[in-house]
This record gives structure tokens, sequence and C-alpha cells, in this order.
């Protein structure tokens, strides 16, 4: 019975994986931290780092409401490079001891060349809050 429920989970996961590779496709994200990294780097941008969680309702709203909105994905595009990540599936292939997130969804905005927190927001938040926490962003990278 164990190993039924062990597979059965491993299987929803991998489809929850397989939505966020295709989300993230569709939006010009990337899921990759360490390649996410490099690009910030060479594009002299901030990485916005989203850890978000399968069968998360707050991390859906965030994808399909926030940064999907026009606005926001527009300036998500020109400003940061944006990747996202699973918690639970993707850790090993993020750092995730220096961003922790003990609940999803959780964005942080890193400075790429010293990978330290320059803003960091806690849980779902609507496209306008998700605005005013930009604007405060690049007050905070142009320092």
């Amino acid at each position: 019975m164990k190993l039924i429920l062990s597979m059965l989970l491993l299987a929803l996961s991998l489809f929850g994986r397989a939505d966020l590779d295709e989300y993230a496709q569709k939006m010009g994200f990337e899921r990759d931290y360490y390649t996410a990294l490099a690009k910030a780097k060479k594009a002299h941008r901030p990485l916005m780092l989203v850890v978000t969680k399968a069968e998360c309702p707050w991390c859906d709203r965030l994808e399909d409401r926030t940064f999907t909105e026009h606005t926001v994905h527009t300036r998500l595009k020109k400003e940061v490079i944006v990747v996202l990540v699973y918690k639970n599936f993707d850790e090993g292939e993020y750092p995730a001891e220096k961003f922790p997130a003990p609940f999803s969804p959780r964005t942080f905005f890193i400075d790429p060349d010293t990978q330290k927190n320059l803003l960091i927001i806690n849980g779902y938040v609507k496209p306008d809050n998700f605005l005013e926490n930009l604007d405060k962003l690049n007050m905070l990278w142009q320092d």
C-alpha cells in the first residue's frame, strides 16, 4: 500500500513539474536557477526567484493572476530575469539554504553578483501590489 501511495505521489509531482515547465516556457521564464543567474549577470538585472509548490492554490493565483497581468508581465520581461522552482522537487537544483521558503509562494529578488536578497515577497500579491514591489526593487537596485 505504501509503495502504491508513493508511486501515486511521484506521478502527481511529475505532472506538476511538467505544468510548471510548460508555464515557464509560455511566459519566457527560466526553470534552471544557475542558467537564470548567468543570464541575470550578463544582462545586469536582478534575479527573481519564485519558490512555488505543487497543488498550492496561492502559487497558482500568483502565476495565473499576477504574473500574467499585462503590465506586470511586461515589466518582468524588461526589469528582471525570472526563475521558477518547486520547493520540494527542485531542491538541490538551487541554493535552497540561502533562500528558505517555509511557505509558498515566496519570491526573492536577488543581486546576481552577490546572490544576496534585495527584497522578499511572502505569499500571493495582487498585480498592483506586485508592481509597487517592482518599484521598490528598482530603487534598491539603483543604489
